[in-house]
């Protein structure tokens, strides 16, 4: 998967050297840093989960997150909120 612009557009070897010479500079505009990875889940402490499933429900799960645009986190994620909620 290429790297794009928030509006869409291929980021470029160009685009990159004039973006490290900004910074490096210090010309780089206050808020315009990068933070790498996915956001933070929750402001509290958050604890991983682990559970074992036979791998045919492990496999059932997948398809069914990736059917609804989920990953398997997130579909676990919103199945515990259910859950919770309904008791």
């Amino acid at each position: 998967m290429d790297m794009q612009t928030k509006n869409g557009k291929p980021v470029t070897d160009k685009m990159l050297d004039e973006w490290a010479n900004s910074f490096e500079s210090g010309e780089w505009p206050e808020g315009k840093t990068v933070i790498l990875g996915r956001p933070r889940l929750s402001t509290e402490e958050v604890q991983s989960v682990t559970v074992k499933l036979p791998r045919s429900k492990v496999l059932a799960l997948e398809a069914k997150a990736a059917g609804l645009g989920f990953n398997r986190s997130e579909a676990l994620r919103a199945a515990i909120d259910e859950f919770i909620a309904s008791t």
